[in-house]
This record gives C-alpha cells, structure tokens and sequence, in this order.
C-alpha cells in the first residue's frame, strides 16, 4: 500500500508539473515544446495514476500506513517528481537545443523559480555555481 500510494502521488504530481509549467510559463520544466502535447500528458498522468491506484486493488481493507508514514510519503513523492521532472526536462532539452542554457546577456543570473522560464533545472543549478564562484573571485 505505501508503494502504491508513493506511485500514485509521484505520477499525479509529474502532472500537475507539466499543467503548471503551461500556466506559469516555466520552460525549463517542460517536457514537450508543444503546448497540447503536454498539457495532455498532464492530464493523463493525473487521470491516470489515479484511475491505477484505485481499480487495481481492493482499497476499502485495513492497512499500515498510518497519517503521519503518509505525509513522508506525500512529500518525499511530490519532492521525488519534481527532481525527476527537472532531470528530464534538462536531458530532452539539452538534446532539442543545446544553447538554451546558455546565458543571456544583461541580466545573466535570476534568482529563484524564475530562473526556470528561461533555463532548465539543472541549467539553473550550473548557472547558480559559476555565479558564485564569480562572485568569490
């Protein structure tokens, strides 16, 4: 039962990633470049993991996971999707566009999530790095 639960949670999450990159315009969390593809797959990850979690096993039974076992399921699966999704994002689209976490001129370094409208995770990650090396020097 925990397995399953971290799954359901862990695919579900993968997709409202996907639906919020498209409303927020993060790119750099994007799995697809077009915008339907992904929206698409988002809402097919949700509708999903759901449909699997609850048609596959009898969920009316007496389990062991308990409320607070559930919450470090429930965040270590949301935290688990995001570095997934991130890592994927970088690796297709490094391989789509290999200048796109190229820094742009003026303003080089954003902070925070902002960074992902323009860079992917780990581009933002190694962007971040030389900032501060430069910085220190």
């Amino acid at each position: 039962m925990a397995l399953d639960y971290f799954v359901l949670v862990f695919v579900a999450s993968m997709g409202v990633y996907q639906i919020v990159a498209i409303y927020a315009k993060l790119d750099g969390m994007c799995l697809f470049k077009q915008r339907p593809l992904q929206y698409f797959f988002g809402v097919l990850a949700i509708v999903g993991a759901f449909g699997w979690f609850f048609t596959t096993e009898e969920r009316n039974i007496q389990h062991t996971v308990e409320g607070s076992q559930q919450l470090g399921l429930f965040l270590g699966a949301i935290v688990a999707s995001w570095v997934v999704t991130g890592i994927l994002a970088s690796i297709i689209q490094a391989k789509v566009d290999s200048t796109a976490n190229a820094p742009t001129e003026g303003k080089q370094y954003k902070l925070g999530i902002e960074n992902l409208k323009t860079r992917t995770l780990l581009g933002a990650i190694f962007s971040s790095l030389q900032k501060e090396r430069k910085d220190k020097v």
